[in-house]
């Protein structure tokens, strides 16, 4: 600011000071006054609709109560009484609802709505119970919610009655003691005005003073040369007199960066010269040696000082011994000198410090080095170096040696940098010796090899001598032999013809033998390609069995954890979870089990490319599925606002001959991409007799008759060009990250090929924004069912007799769930020994047991996420099984923390008492020392000992032959049930372990 600016800036400030603060008071006492009144009056009305709305709950709450005891006259009364009060209750909910609040008041504003409203649902709950003369529903009501969210709203509306009155009394005193400080503020003002116009005099002058003080000292510092001592002057003023010296204060600064910039440049240029000159001494001190060794000794002792070094150390790799780097040459080694029979220091990459430079192929830097770690000496003295560098020799990519200096003194920037580069030339000089090594050694080989063809020449020459010899003795024979011969020409003459004959017929013959050879050694080829390829793919397929049985263990042993959890969480037995928790294990425990889903798509997939999805058919009731599909999906689809139907025509068979099991499961994945792709309209499915058209066109299978299975939708269609991308594995019509509908995209595929595996196939309609129609054609009987042991199981057959039944197929679990279901008695085997217990727990755990060791759900399993409802005597019989489990003694065997954690809280949870071991050997520990084991849950994938092994020795223990023993596996391979009953198991189940069929097997094991 210039000095006359200042000055007028002085004055003026005084003036429009003076002004202002008479400008600032009167204003800012009144944005008080206004202040006050606002946050006054805002709360007040809150407080009134909260008092409305208590005195409402209290009015309401009374005429419930005077409802149930009767002391109104009238019970019509007494409704159109407590009608008017929740009609008006909703009126003052709503205006209350439409008020504005602030952020901290929210979270009780929400929470007054939120138990309001709760309440008010009840009120007209209670009023409708009241209004039909359902007395008794309605007593129930009001003692199982009815007090309940009174008290909550009373106690919500006290809360935020008593947040208001609070922030109204601290409002107004926060405004009353602003509107004081704002008096005192404005004295302080006016009295500040008068100080600072006294300080205009004393702020003006001495600043002059202090700048042409300033510029005096900056032209001595100038005259005398002392530029640094410019950058460290602080120029504060703004005025005339500053910008002058800060123009003058530029200037030196700009010549002093001069003066650097020159003597850096040259600096850097002498540094450049010196790396220059000592590369080029490389080659000239180098050029004149043919071994690898003698040039590492050369090197490192020339250029070992220039580098500053006071010990240094070349390893080159060994030819002869792969990954092997031997010591070449060294400058100033103090070990002794070796003998001829010792070998020189070697190591191998990744072993110590340099093997791991040679690894990495990057310098390394040790410093600071222990004492004692290398001593340098000299007649005079030794001492220890204080910094090592490694640095490695690649050539093309690929580490052929390092180098290692000791350095008394740490080695700077230029030293590293003329390394890095001599490094570099050394190994292109390495590099090419050792080519010329090769060379000299591939031409000594080719010198031997010719003398050896010589000497090969000299013993041919000899060889064709003698043959002379002989040809000469057998000229003599064959005189003696040309009489004869003209005897034979006549005769020859004779059978020339027959001959000529004979010689056509042989050529023909041997051609055909040529040929004949020559197919059959491209067959024995193709053969021997086939087994190779067979082998591979027998090879393959195992290794992703193997990796989809690990995959299986990896992933179910952390969701048996979740799931159980989660449904230990849902139980809420001690009843201190809120109904938002209780919504969060609900939607935990719905994750685990759609991966679990996702994991057995998978596994289903492994076994049909593996071909060993194992189909069995049997009879198989229409009627059950279709009630077992309208039960599962009806529910759903309502949910959705989609109507659902199931029609089945009548000149379609009660029963069918198949593997009912696998064609609900394709039925259930079609329904289910029906309903996940449709938003409105209708979802049907229509099962009839195929059309004579459509048997025209089972491409030779019309001869059985076809039953078809429609699964028709209104949903969003699917493209031409999209209809056998569907049906790959992992392939959706969208495909990319951004599409509507999620899923895995397996679905399609595994309903594909078990149809085919049921003798049937699938066909796609569609059209994009109309729907789709995917029909499944099964034939009446399957192709793999075995007449002998089909004739016991049909309704109208006359040969159900004991012998039929002993050779049927054995009933699968699957079986057993449909059979469960249908009215048909079908006869069965009785159970063996170690499965019956398995059978009884899925009975009492409300299950039917699968294939693989899981448990479906009955057909009215209620959804995750409802409410559970009372089960009155249930309780008591769950009471009566923790009697039962109650003091008994389990022994955990897993080596998983999160599953230990989890079953033993489970089991706790039952008054269990459990002992854990992370493996079969601590477990067969523990039952050494332990007074009493009732029980062992045994998982089979441990370290150390694994399941089968710890069972297998435990039955091998006469005291512990009768103790009951569970498998517990995550794997749920095809034979892992089988593999544990061999091993001694008393009952198998697979993870994630299901809570309810865990502790029904437990009850019937622990009651024996």
């Amino acid at each position: 600011m210039r000095i006359t600016t200042r000055l007028a800036a002085g004055f003026g400030l005084m003036l429009l000071l003076l002004v202002g603060i008479a400008a600032f008071g009167y204003d800012r006492m009144t944005r008080m006054n206004e202040h006050l009144t606002g946050f006054y009056g805002d709360p007040l009305v809150k407080a009134r609709h909260v008092a409305d709305l208590s005195s409402l709950v209290n009015e309401s709450g009374n005429s419930v109560n005077n409802i149930l005891l009767r002391m109104q006259d009238s019970d019509d009364l007494a409704v159109q009484e407590l009608n008017r009060q929740i009609a008006a209750y909703s009126e003052r909910l709503k205006a209350f609802r439409t008020a504005a609040f602030r952020p901290d008041e929210r979270q009780l504003a929400d929470t007054v709505a939120s138990d309001s409203g709760r309440y008010l649902d009840f009120l007209e709950r209670f009023a409708s119970l009241i209004s039909r003369g359902q007395y008794e529903e309605a007593r129930s009501l009001q003692k199982n919610q009815g007090r309940l969210r009174q008290e909550s709203a009373v106690h919500s509306l006290n809360a935020l009655a008593a947040f208001e009155q609070g922030r109204m009394e601290e409002e107004q005193e926060r405004a009353e003691a602003l509107y004081a400080g704002s008096v005192r503020l404005a004295g302080g003002l006016a009295l500040a005005g008068v100080v600072a116009g006294l300080g205009v005099f004393a702020w003006i002058f001495p600043r002059m003073t202090r700048g042409l003080n300033l510029l005096a000292l900056m032209a001595r510092k100038f005259g005398q040369g002392r530029l640094r001592g410019f950058a460290r002057l602080e120029i504060k003023a703004k005025d005339e007199l500053g910008e002058l010296a800060r123009l003058f204060r530029q200037i030196a600064m700009d010549l002093q960066a001069q003066k650097d910039r020159e003597r850096l440049y040259a600096q850097a240029k002498e540094q450049q010269a010196w790396l220059d000159a000592q590369l080029a001494r490389t080659t000239e001190l180098l050029k004149d040696f043919s071994d690898a060794n003698a040039v590492s000794h050369s090197f490192v002792n020339e250029f070992a000082p220039v580098l500053g070094a006071s010990y240094g150390a070349v390893y080159l790799r060994e030819e002869n011994e792969a990954g092997k780097f031997v010591l070449a040459g060294s400058y100033a080694n103090p070990e002794p000198e070796r003998g001829t029979d010792e070998r020189p220091p070697a190591f191998r990459p990744g072993e110590g410090l340099l093997g791991q430079c040679v690894l990495t192929g990057e310098p390394m830097t040790v410093e600071p080095l222990p004492p004692g770690y290398i001593r340098i000496r000299s007649g005079l003295g030794e001492a220890d170096p204080v910094q090592l560098l490694l640095h490695p020799i690649k050539m093309n990519e690929q580490t052929i040696g390092a180098v290692e200096l000791a350095y008394l003194q740490p080695a700077g920037n230029i030293q590293r940098e003329l390394l890095d580069k001599l490094c570099e030339k050394f190994a292109f000089i390495v590099a090419n010796i050792r080519s010329r090594q090769r060379v000299e050694e591939l031409l000594r080989e080719t010198q031997a090899m010719a003398e050896e063809l010589q000497v090969q020449s000299e013993e041919l020459r000899s060889r064709q001598e003698e043959l002379r010899q002989t040809n000469e003795q057998l000229e003599g024979q064959r005189e003696q032999l040309k009489l004869s011969e003209e005897r034979l020409q006549r005769q020859q003459r004779e059978l020339e013809h027959t001959s000529q004959e004979l010689t056509v017929k042989t050529l023909e013959l041997e051609e055909q033998n040529r040929q004949t050879e020559r197919k059959s050694r491209e067959v024995a080829k193709a053969n021997a390609e086939l087994e190779r390829q067979a082998r591979q793919l027998a090879l393959a397929s195992q290794y992703k069995s193997e990796f989809l049985a690990n995959m299986s263990h990896e992933l179910r042993t952390p969701l048996n954890s979740m799931i159980i959890l989660a449904q230990f969480l849902e139980d809420n037995s001690e009843g201190n979870l809120t109904e938002k928790q209780l919504s969060f294990v609900r939607t935990i425990q719905s994750s685990g089990n759609d991966l679990l889903k996702m994991i057995d798509e998978i596994l289903d997939l492994a076994k049909i490319d593996s071909g060993k999805m194992d189909i069995h058919p049997e009879p198989t009731l229409i009627e059950d599925i279709t009630a077992t599909l309208e039960d599962t999906y009806a529910s759903i689809a309502a949910e959705k606002g989609l109507e659902f139907s199931i029609r089945m025509e009548e000149n379609v068979p009660p029963v069918l001959l198949t593997d009912g099991h696998r064609l609900k499961q394709i039925l259930r994945n079609l329904l289910s991409n029906a309903l996940k792709f449709t938003l409105e309209g209708s979802i049907k499915l229509h099962i009839r007799r195929c059309t004579e058209a459509e048997r025209e066109n089972l491409g030779g299978r019309e001869a059985e008759p076809y039953i078809a299975f429609a699964v028709e939708d209104t949903g969003i269609g699917i493209a031409p060009d999209k209809r056998e991308v569907i049906f790959e594995a992992f392939r959706q019509a969208d495909g990319t990250t951004s599409r509507k509908f999620g899923g895995t995209g397996l679905g399609l595929t595994i309903s594909k090929e078990l149809a085919a595996l049921l003798g049937g196939f699938i066909e796609l309609e569609s059209e994009v924004g109309r729907g789709s129609t995917f029909t499944l054609y099964l034939p009446e009987r399957c192709p793999d069912w075995k007449e002998a042991g089909s004739a016991t199981f049909l309704p109208e057959s006359d040969s159900s007799t004991a012998g039929g039944a002993e050779n049927g197929p054995p009933d699968r679990p699957e079986a057993a769930e449909e059979r469960a279901e249908s009215s048909i008695p079908l006869p069965q085997a009785a159970p063996e020994a170690e499965t019956a217990p398995e059978a009884q727990a899925a009975t009492e755990a409300g299950t039917a047991p699968l294939a693989d060791g899981t448990s479906a759900e009955p057909a009215g399993a209620e959804p995750a996420g409802a409410e559970p409802a009372d089960t009155g005597p249930a309780g008591d019989e769950e009471r009566q099984g923790d009697s039962v489990l109650a003091g008994k003694t389990v022994l955990l065997v897993d080596d998983d923390e999160r599953n230990v954690f989890s079953l033993t809280s489970l089991l706790e949870h039952h008054r269990l008492r459990v002992l854990s071991a992370e493996n079969g050997r601590e477990a067969l520990a523990i039952l050494d020392q332990a007074e009493e084991v009732d029980l062992v849950l045994m998982d089979i994938m441990m370290p150390e000992m694994d399941g089968y092994e710890a069972i297998a020795r435990i039955r091998r223990h006469p005291k512990w032959s009768g103790l009951p023993i569970i498998a517990l596996t995550a794997k749920a391979m095809k034979d892992d049930r089988d593999k544990c009953l061999q091993a001694g198991a008393s009952d198998y189940m697979a993870k994630p372990v299901q809570v309810n069929r865990l502790l029904s097997l437990l009850k019937v094991w622990l009651s024996r």
